[in-house]
């Protein structure tokens, strides 16, 4: 018997209809095209809206967790009034990309925060992340944290230039999974202060069984197979890598107690919408100040994907909207 499920946005459909139905992540040769595929770089995905003269890019590297040196991106506003405006007043997002941990790299997913770049004048810092099947869990989130590290080491004039008051984490899909896990070593650790997390269609379960899989695990650009396969991968056939570091949906409400303001969003159609509900309330239970949305019709990544389309343009204004706030610029951001 099909599975009932709510219908997919119709505005989505030209960009779901550039995925192969039958992409897999095995065998190697297949994971491989899909690396390629998925492979940006900052001109592919700065071309559109003049954006490369609304941003700049530069790139340095930094030391991830086994003494690897790691490339990391980071984005400003070349806005006159932004480039003048103090570090004092400036803030940052420590940005961790998506792709099921074993594929993209840093430009993967950035061109969803260049509203906040160029409305909100937030320094953008993007690092690479030791990828599997090459390299299981803990590697991601270890190096995302040696991330977190270097950001807060480089805060100053010149290399970054913002208040580490105002420093955010971010991550969709898998770096969401790695915002979520990079946040918890922090408050464990007793590492950087942050002032919030966001984490968009965040993948945080390992069980692979949940209502919203079996309802779109159909739908590219994230399957049934590729989430089983990429767990495996990431986790060990037998978990053997799990922590709540490593799946964060696996802490209990005592475990998530003081984690920063978060704000999590999801598509109605995504396979990880069961998941990111019951973090979310886990999260609420823990008493963390949490704002949650769902996007009715969207499937995993919708936004990075089809960034013009209205559900799209929704999320974009309602995330600007929420890092105003936060940064206390509620007054200086252009509504659409």
């Amino acid at each position: 018997m099909t599975t009932p499920r709510s219908p997919l946005d119709p505005d989505l459909n030209p960009a779901l209809s550039k995925f192969d139905p039958a992409a897999s992540l095995t065998p190697r040769t297949a994971l491989e095209a899909r690396r390629k595929a998925a492979h940006l770089t900052w001109p592919s995905i700065s071309r559109t809206n003049n954006t490369s003269s609304k941003i700049s890019h530069t790139e340095t590297t930094f030391t991830g967790a086994d003494g690897t040196q790691l490339t990391v991106s980071v984005l400003r506003s070349t806005s006159p009034t932004h480039l003048a405006t103090p570090a004092s007043e400036t803030a940052c997002i420590l940005h961790f990309h998506g792709g099921g941990f074993c594929m993209a790299n840093r430009f993967h997913g950035l061109n969803v925060l260049f509203d906040l770049i160029t409305e909100l004048n937030v320094v953008v810092v993007s690092p690479e992340y030791r990828l599997a099947p090459e390299h299981a869990q803990p590697a991601q989130v270890e190096d995302c944290y040696a991330a977190l590290l270097w950001t807060v080491q480089n805060a100053g004039e010149p290399v970054l230039g913002f208040n580490l008051d105002n420093l955010i984490l971010c991550g969709g899909s898998a770096g969401g999974n790695l915002t979520a896990g990079v946040s918890l070593l922090a408050r464990d650790r007793g590492g950087p202060s942050l002032r919030a997390q966001m984490l968009f269609y965040p993948w945080l379960d390992d069980s692979g069984a949940s209502t919203s899989l079996t309802q779109y695990g159909d739908v590219q650009p994230w399957t049934t197979e590729d989430n089983k396969t990429a767990l495996d991968w990431v986790l060990g056939a037998n978990r053997e890598n799990k922590t709540i570091y490593t799946v964060p949906e696996s802490a209990g409400v005592e475990e998530l107690k003081g984690l920063p303001t978060t704000y999590v969003d999801v598509g109605e159609a995504d396979v990880f919408r069961v998941e990111d509900v019951d973090f979310v309330t886990r999260l609420w239970a823990a008493g963390v100040t949490t704002e949650f949305h769902v996007w009715p019709g969207a499937w995993h990544a919708f936004d990075t994907f089809a960034p013009s389309v209205e559900v799209s343009r929704r999320a974009a204004r309602v995330r600007t909207e929420w890092v105003a706030g936060l940064i206390g610029q509620t007054g200086h951001w252009k509504r659409y």
